[in-house]
């Protein structure tokens, strides 16, 4: 299995923190997606061992579990973006 993060944010970061952290996930099967590459989650991310991208498509190709992790009034944008890309075997969490 594998999770994508759109959005790199606290949320993602607390999520991708408590799955590696529990082992329920390894850090190397996750993806996270932010336009700002510069955020500190970016980087203490990155520091994890998750996989980082500018590109929300290429979160969606890699992930079987998708949280859309962006404030609530993003998630029409990103729907508009990925919407085409999300296939059956996907499972999206908002």
């Amino acid at each position: 299995m594998s999770v994508g993060f759109i959005g790199a944010g606290q949320l993602a970061f607390a999520l991708a923190k408590g799955f590696t952290a529990a082992g329920v996930l390894a850090a190397h099967k996750i993806t996270a997606s932010s336009p700002d590459m510069d955020l500190a989650t970016v980087s203490a991310l990155r520091k994890m061992g998750v996989k980082l991208t500018p590109h929300n498509k290429e979160t969606v190709q890699h992930s079987d579990v998708l949280f859309l992790a962006v404030k609530p009034h993003i998630i029409p944008f990103i729907l508009d973006e990925i919407g085409a890309d999300i296939e059956d075997r996907h499972i999206v969490v908002s």
